[in-house]
C-alpha cells in the first residue's frame, strides 16, 4: 500500500502499475497477485485505505455544533496532500473501472450515513425539513469545500469551516420559510 500510495502521489493514477509497485516495494510479483488479482483491485484497495471514514460527532452535541465538528473534520482531511491527490484520482478512475466505482459507492455511503445522522439532529431541532433530500444537503454543504480544495482558491481552515456552516444554515433557514 505504501509503495502504491507513493506512486499515486508522484505520478497520478497511471503511475500505479503492478510492475511499478513491485519495483518500488521489493515484493515479488507473485506476492502482489496473491493479494490482488488485477491492477484495478490493487487501486481499489489503495483508495479504501486512503480515503478517510468520518465519525459521527458526539451524541450530546446539537445540530449546529455537530455540523461544525463534522465540517471541521472534512476540512482537516482535505488539507492533507494525500487527500487532495487521492480524491480527484478516485473520481476520474471510477468512470472507467467498475471495482473503483464500487469502492467509491461504499465510501460515499459511509460518509452519507455520518452526514445523515447530523442532518437528523437538525430535523429533531426543527432546522432541517423532514422532506428535504439529504443527498442534496450533502452536496450543498461539501461542494464549496471540494471547490476550495481542488482549485486552492480559498485556504482550507477554520475560517472556511465557519463560513461554510454559516452559509449552509442561512440557506436552510430560507428554504424552511
Amino acid at each position: 500500500m505504501d509503495a502504491a500510495t507513493c506512486l499515486l502521489m508522484e505520478g497520478g493514477p497511471t503511475a500505479v502499475t503492478v510492475d511499478a509497485v513491485v519495483a518500488r516495494s521489493g515484493v515479488a510479483k507473485s506476492t502482489m497477485y496473491r493479494h490482488w488479482a488485477t491492477r484495478d483491485e490493487l487501486v481499489a484497495a489503495m483508495f479504501t485505505h486512503l480515503v478517510p471514514s468520518f465519525e459521527v460527532p458526539a451524541e450530546g452535541l446539537g445540530f449546529e455544533d455537530s455540523l461544525r465538528a463534522l465540517v471541521g473534520s472534512v476540512v482537516q482531511h482535505m488539507s492533507g496532500e494525500q487527500f487532495r491527490k487521492t480524491v480527484p484520482a478516485l473520481l476520474m478512475l471510477k468512470t472507467r473501472h467498475q471495482e473503483i466505482a464500487e469502492v467509491e459507492e461504499q465510501l460515499h455511503a459511509q460518509q452519507q450515513s455520518v452526514f445523515d445522522e447530523v442532518f437528523r439532529r437538525g430535523e429533531v431541532e426543527g432546522r432541517v425539513p423532514a422532506t428535504v433530500d439529504r443527498e442534496l444537503l450533502l452536496t450543498l454543504l461539501v461542494g464549496p469545500l471540494m471547490m476550495a480544495m481542488m482549485f486552492e482558491s480559498v485556504p482550507l481552515g477554520d475560517e472556511l469551516v465557519e463560513r461554510t456552516v454559516a452559509q449552509f444554515l442561512a440557506g436552510l433557514a430560507v428554504a424552511s420559510e
